[in-house]
C-alpha cells in the first residue's frame, strides 16, 4: 500500500535525482515541497496530494540570496516548515534543479527571470497562421536547450490556417530536424494522442510562446476545467491578446503536470551560449572549419560560412538569425559578468 507522502512526491514528479541530493542536517525537520505558483513575493506550493498552502522564503533565505535566480521558481523543489492545520509556510531551502527555462529580465535589468523548473518537456506552441516565424522558434528553442528538457513543437490553430496545414509541418520538421512536431486545432484536441505520450503521471511539462497563440485554450482543455480566461485572436493582425499573467501548475487530464507561462512578446536570451550552440551546431561546426581562427566570414578566402551560403547549404536568414543571437547572448553575458564584479 503506498502511503500519502510517497504517492504524493511521485505524482509530482519526485525522483531519484531530488532524492540524491544531501541536505544540511539543520534541515532534517523539513518536508519538501513543490512550487505551484509564483505571485509577487509569495509561493503557492504542494505540500501533500491535496493541500496547497501559501509560503514566503525565511530571512536567512532572503538574506543569503544573491541574485533573481536564487529563489524559488514554479516547478521548484523546496524544504519548508508548517505547523498543522496552518494556512501558512516558510521557504528554507531550494533544490539543484535538474532543468531550467529563464530568460533575461525583462528591462534594463541584467538579472535572469527563471520560468520553470525541473520540466521534462518543453511544448514551443505558435500559430500555424499568418503569425508563424522560423527564426522566432529558433529563439524559443535556443532556451529550451539551453534548459536541457526536451524541446515539441505545436503548431496551434490549425483550423485556420491559410495553407496546407501537412505541407507546414513538413516544412516546420525540415527546418528543425530532431525536434518533434504536431499540429492542433480547438477541435481536434480529444483526438491528439501524441500529449498522453508526454504527460504521463510523474512528469512536468510546461506550454511557452507569444501571447494568443492557443495555450490557455490548450491547457484549460488539459486540466479539464475552465480555469484559465483566455481570449480571441485579433483579426487584424492574427495576432493574440495577453491573457495569462502568472505561471502556474496544474494537474493534467492524464496525470503529468503542466505549466502554463504568460505569453511573452519579448524573450530575450541570457547565459544561453550553450543552448546557442545546441541550436545552431551546424553553423559552428562551419565558423570551427573557416581557414582563419578570425574569420569575419565577409570578404576573407576559406570562408565555410560564406560557400556554404553560396551553394545554399545555409540560408541567409538563418545566419543572420545566428549572428543576432549570438551577439545578444554576448551582450547578455558581459553585463553579467560585470555585474558579479560589482558585488564583491
Amino acid at each position: 500500500m503506498i502511503n500519502s507522502e510517497t504517492e504524493f512526491l511521485y505524482l509530482f514528479g519526485w525522483d531519484d535525482f531530488f532524492q540524491s541530493q544531501k541536505t544540511e542536517n539543520n534541515f532534517k525537520d523539513l518536508k519538501p515541497a513543490r512550487v505551484i505558483c509564483e505571485e509577487r513575493n509569495l509561493y503557492r506550493v504542494q505540500i501533500d496530494i491535496d493541500q496547497a498552502v501559501w509560503a514566503s522564503v525565511s530571512g536567512k533565505f532572503g538574506f543569503n540570496a544573491v541574485t533573481r535566480a536564487d529563489y524559488p521558481a514554479v516547478g521548484d523543489w523546496v524544504l519548508i516548515s508548517n505547523e498543522p492545520q496552518s494556512d501558512r509556510a516558510v521557504i528554507h531551502f531550494v533544490y539543484p534543479r535538474k532543468t531550467m527555462i529563464q530568460r533575461k529580465q525583462v528591462g534594463s535589468s541584467a538579472d535572469i527571470q527563471i520560468l520553470s523548473a525541473n520540466v521534462d518537456t518543453i511544448f514551443i506552441t505558435t500559430s500555424a497562421n499568418s503569425d508563424l516565424n522560423f527564426r522566432r522558434i529558433e529563439r524559443y528553442l535556443t532556451v529550451a536547450k539551453e534548459s536541457k528538457a526536451r524541446p515539441v513543437i505545436i503548431l496551434t490553430k490549425a483550423d485556420v490556417c491559410p495553407d496546407d496545414i501537412e505541407s507546414i509541418i513538413e516544412k516546420t520538421k525540415n527546418e528543425f530536424a530532431g525536434v518533434d512536431v504536431f499540429a492542433l486545432s480547438q477541435n481536434n484536441f480529444d483526438q491528439a494522442a501524441f500529449l498522453s505520450d508526454y504527460i504521463q503521471t510523474g512528469t512536468t511539462s510546461v506550454f511557452i510562446g507569444s501571447s494568443g497563440v492557443g495555450k490557455s485554450t490548450l491547457v484549460n482543455y488539459l486540466i479539464g476545467e475552465e480555469i484559465i480566461e483566455t481570449q480571441s485572436v485579433r483579426e487584424n493582425d492574427s495576432k493574440g491578446r495577453h491573457t495569462t499573467t502568472s505561471r502556474s501548475m496544474y494537474i493534467s487530464r492524464y496525470g503529468g503536470l503542466i505549466i502554463d507561462t504568460p505569453g511573452m512578446r519579448e524573450l530575450q536570451l541570457a547565459d544561453h551560449a550553450e543552448g546557442l550552440n545546441s541550436q545552431f551546431s551546424d553553423i559552428e561546426e562551419l565558423i570551427n572549419s573557416c581557414k582563419f581562427s578570425d574569420c569575419q566570414h565577409q570578404t576573407e578566402p576559406g570562408c565555410k560560412i560564406l560557400k556554404a551560403i553560396e551553394n545554399e547549404s545555409l540560408s541567409l536568414d538563418r545566419w543572420k538569425s545566428y549572428q543576432k543571437l549570438a551577439n545578444e547572448v554576448r551582450r547578455q553575458m558581459t553585463k553579467m559578468n560585470k555585474k558579479i564584479v560589482g558585488r564583491k
